[in-house]
């Protein structure tokens, strides 16, 4: 391998390893020694063929436990199996075959999780809407027909399944999640050839009419956005008064297209787009301006101070969204709070319930 060859790689590697620290896996529900493996891996070996093989791993684990009947193990060795697939697709920020399969694989393992979950009740959604559909996960807990439901929204890059750990923290408190690919995420761009734009807001409507269709729901409903999704939550909260209560982890409410290659990559996937100025119109049409925008919804703002991509300052924008807007910061969080995920998990969950069951 050349000096430049090898030059490239590393920086490569760098970026990914940026992009996915080991407290982004373990939020993820990544194994603990996957993710330090993964990340200490050489820069010579391609890092979605790293994860995958971390992930074919647990798969054959959790297969020998099911035979063995062993149902707990395989429901925990496919539910790593499936973060350890996620981060292998993030290795692709354009939509390449590789990327769709690997994202298939994640989402088998998922279902495989769920055919054995005795804790959980999940079922898998598509939900028509803009002429294709989106996907989703419907997350209850055992026994429970119906329940106040939080809807959770990824951003740019992280989508679904990945935010299981959270469904189930709902879960144990009598709440049921819904995990969304919005149009430009996930499934429902991959495979169903949906883009995010303007008209979004209707999208997460279609979703609370799938939830009340299928029976999911009573009471309230909730919508927690990540990243990215912090502003798509925040604008279905503003456009859909059913949602009573709204938080927004790590968004700003003005983007525009970051100078970064993978973010601005990233974009263009979501947006269906080729060009920075075609990404800025789209997403110039999705800021919004609060106090001008305006919900009934409680809203929470969770901030880290060590995010290097959106500042207190851009989140402070969402307390003219509501009358009931409240701000709580980590000092050294980062990007949505990653390194303290269980404790913000904690804090937003229980914020959730007070709200929908008050």
């Amino acid at each position: 391998m050349s000096d430049r060859t090898t030059d490239d790689a590393g920086k490569a590697r760098s970026a990914l390893r940026r992009a996915m620290p080991v407290t982004r896996m373990l939020d993820y529900g990544m194994d603990h020694w996957d993710a330090t493996h993964l990340t200490a891996a050489p820069d010579h070996e391609p890092w979605d063929q790293v994860a995958s093989a971390l992930g074919e791993a647990q798969v054959a684990r959790a297969e020998h436990a099911a035979r063995r009947g062993d149902t707990e193990t395989a429901v925990a060795g496919y539910r790593r199996a499936t973060a350890a697939f996620y981060f292998a697709q993030l290795a692709f920020n354009s939509d390449t075959e590789r990327k769709r399969l690997l994202y298939d694989r994640l989402s088998e393992t998922y279902q495989a999780a769920a055919r054995f979950d005795r804790r959980l009740r999940i079922d898998r959604l598509s939900i028509p809407w803009g002429g294709g559909s989106c996907a989703a996960w419907l997350v209850r807990p055992p026994g429970v027909e119906s329940a106040p439901t939080v809807v959770i929204v990824g951003g740019q890059s992280g989508w679904g399944a990945a935010f299981h750990q959270q469904a189930a923290a709902f879960a144990e408190r009598g709440l049921s999640t819904l995990l969304l690919e919005a149009p430009g995420q996930g499934e429902t761009r991959m495979r169903g050839g949906l883009h995010l734009g303007s008209d979004v807001d209707g999208a997460f409507s279609a979703a609370l009419d799938a939830i009340e269709a299928f029976g999911g729901a009573s009471g309230r409903f909730g919508i927690w956005g990540n990243s990215f999704g912090g502003l798509l939550a925040a604008r279905a909260a503003v456009h859909d008064r059913r949602f009573a209560a709204c938080c927004i982890n790590g968004a700003a409410a003005t983007p525009v297209p970051l100078p970064y290659r993978a973010a601005r990559e990233q974009t263009h996937a979501l947006l269906g787009v080729q060009s920075d100025d075609a990404a800025e119109r789209i997403l110039r049409a999705l800021w919004l301006s609060p106090p001008v925008d305006r919900t009934d919804a409680a809203v929470l703002i969770v901030h880290g101070d060590a995010d290097p991509l959106v500042s207190r300052e851009q989140q402070e924008v969402f307390l003219g969204l509501s009358d009931r807007a409240e701000l709580r910061v980590w000092d050294d969080g980062e990007h949505t709070i990653y390194n303290h995920s269980a404790e913000r998990t904690e804090v937003i969950c229980d914020w959730f319930r007070a709200r929908l069951r008050g």
